[in-house]
């Protein structure tokens, strides 16, 4: 695994996340799925639907990832991360 852990408060801040949605498709659902949270009208989706924010979510976090890592504490997690493994 080369990600490291996203901390919750920098997902939530929509500040970190601007520019994402016109990125990624069904984004508020695969926000939700990323934090976990029941997304209403979630149990409407088809599952060729249901695929598509499950890959989404991947997308996203990806995303999220790519921009936490410039941070102070996402590098310090990367650098841990890094550290632990080796």
């Amino acid at each position: 695994e080369f990600l490291c852990e996203v901390e919750d408060s920098y997902i939530q801040d929509g500040f970190n996340l601007t520019g994402l949605a016109s990125q990624v498709p069904y984004y508020e659902h695969a926000l939700d799925a990323v934090l976990e949270i029941e997304s209403p009208g979630a149990d409407n989706l088809t599952d060729q639907q249901q695929e598509i924010v499950d890959s989404a979510a991947e997308l996203l976090y990806g995303l999220i990832h790519a921009r936490y890592i410039l941070t102070s504490r996402g590098l310090h997690a990367m650098k841990n991360k890094f550290i632990n493994k080796h």
